[in-house]
């Protein structure tokens, strides 16, 4: 086989596995919870909340400035509550969704192929970092229970 075939070969084979990857990336990608988005203004926010919850509580973040919030889902079956975290400047800069027991595997979030996973034997932890599109910033998806199969919770929250 000549040298032109073998590297035409090669230059094939690698395409066909980018193209594969990407393929898996797009079908698996990590879901948000409740349509809402990081970096979405407070006002949006609230307007989406509403739709599907009850404002519960709203504390003040003395640290950094922000806000915190908890709303209780109307009907949701899958999930009880969802903490909102706003910046000083009213920017959505973490969800937390807490999941009802035994509702939400932790495969349902993404493919537990490309998490980072951890686990003392009692608390399980998957942790998927997303590379941002155009003009987005990544983010990370870390879910969280007690149970190896399904989540406690899972937030969502800009990489530092």
């Amino acid at each position: 086989m000549s040298k032109q075939k073998i590297l035409t070969l090669f230059v094939m084979l690698g395409l066909a596995l980018v193209m594969q990857e990407v393929t898996a990336s797009a079908q698996r990608a990590p879901r948000l919870p409740f349509d809402l988005q990081l970096g979405m203004n407070e006002e949006s926010a609230h307007q989406q909340l509403k739709k599907i919850a009850s404002q519960q509580k709203e504390e003040r973040d003395e640290e950094e400035g922000g806000e915190q919030e908890v709303w209780i889902l109307n009907s949701d079956a899958k999930f009880s509550y969802v903490i909102a975290k706003f910046s000083r400047e009213h920017v959505l800069i973490l969800i937390t969704a807490v999941a009802r027991p035994q509702q939400v595997r932790y495969a349902d979030l993404a493919s537990l192929n490309t998490a980072a996973r951890a686990s003392d034997g009692q608390n399980y932890s998957y942790k998927w970092k997303v590379e941002p599109g155009k003009h987005a910033r990544a983010y990370v998806i870390n879910a969280r229970g007690s149970n190896p199969e399904f989540l406690t919770s899972y937030s969502v929250y800009y990489v530092r």
